[in-house]
């Protein structure tokens, strides 16, 4: 249950265009059950070569933070990039990227920490609990979601950006990010700037853990919201530059584009019009804000006066027509 307010965020956070629910459910298991299985194989192995390779009681500190960050990584990456080949043309900006790759480190996590309150704390309702809120409440806001949204925004640019920037660029902006998040992980599982009090666990020291959390992930967290923030800006540069040939034709109006380009305004819009005509009328007006979203994506696709532009100005039109149509619609701008 805790997960879902997570999925829910991370799925409506691409301002404009929802990515198909079984990719993201896809995403979503492949996180849960492919990296999680590979990365257990991969962790036990390499946690041998290590434990053999360096003294006992520095490998007990060490390999969590030497294997995990770079098997785990990999292999939930690893599902980004199916997705792309499975469905290119639904990863088509960075936004993107960042949706499947959060939906693959959720799917981890939740196993993950399933694994961890059975294994590690027991399995006894009280020790869950601990557990509860070691990984999820001072933990949760800084783990695999994160790590693989980054790794996800990476593997979008360096899909996304042909013929805009050089292939050099293309590889380094990919590199880069998933290399943050691997480091970011791999300052997570280290004995780095660790605060962490010493189990068991009592009084303050419950506030303690909240601030050993943070120091590790506070900034990786403000970097992956800069990130998003200017993923945000992108789009809706984006829709502004797709739909400014188009605005004035039968498909979309200026004044439904001053609307289409904020999610608030159009959650206001399809409010006021659910009031004035009822719950049938702000249906077909959402309906009618995603296909001139679809506007967009198909204007940005082909040129001029091509077949697919026509049908969906075309069916954009017929979509206003029968609103305009709706008792009460008409009674204001539909905005």
């Amino acid at each position: 249950l805790y997960a879902l307010p997570v999925f829910l965020l991370v799925y409506f956070l691409d301002l404009y265009e929802r990515e198909p629910m079984s990719l993201v459910i896809g995403a979503f298991l492949w996180g849960a059950v492919a990296a999680t299985t590979l990365g257990a194989l991969a962790n036990i192995g390499w946690g041998a070569v290590i434990a053999r390779s360096l003294d006992p009681q520095v490998a007990a500190r060490w390999v969590p933070a030497l294997t995990a960050p770079w098997t785990e990584e990999i292999l939930k990456a690893a599902g980004v990039v199916l997705i792309y080949l499975i469905a290119r043309r639904e990863i088509d900006d960075i936004m993107d990227g960042f949706v499947y790759g959060a939906m693959v480190g959720l799917g981890f996590a939740v196993v993950e920490n399933v694994f961890y309150f059975i294994a590690v704390f027991g399995g006894e309702t009280e020790d869950v609990l601990i557990g509860f809120f070691l990984r999820v409440i001072a933990s949760g806001l800084y783990g695999h979601v994160l790590y693989t949204g980054l790794s996800g925004m990476g593997i979008a640019y360096f899909t996304t950006r042909r013929g805009q920037a050089s292939l050099g660029k293309r590889l380094g902006v990919a590199v880069g990010l998933f290399g943050i998040a691997m480091v970011a992980h791999f300052v997570w599982n280290s004995p780095l700037v660790d605060f962490f009090p010493e189990p068991p666990l009592e009084g303050a020291e419950f506030l303690q853990v909240l601030f050993a959390t943070a120091v590790k992930g506070v900034p990786l967290l403000a970097f992956v919201a800069v990130m998003v923030g200017l993923a945000h800006r992108r789009e809706h540069r984006w829709l502004q530059a797709a739909l400014a040939s188009e605005v004035g034709k039968e498909g979309i109006h200026q004044e439904e584009l001053a609307v289409l380009d904020s999610p608030r305004e159009r959650r206001r819009a399809r409010r006021e019009m659910g009031r004035r005509s009822g719950a049938a009328a702000a249906d077909l007006l959402k309906r009618l804000q995603r296909q001139q979203v679809n506007l967009a994506m198909v204007a940005t696709r082909v040129d001029g006066e091509h077949p697919d532009l026509l049908r969906q100005r075309a069916h954009c039109k017929a979509i206003r027509d029968a609103l305009s149509a709706m008792p009460g619609a008409r009674g204001e701008a539909p905005r």
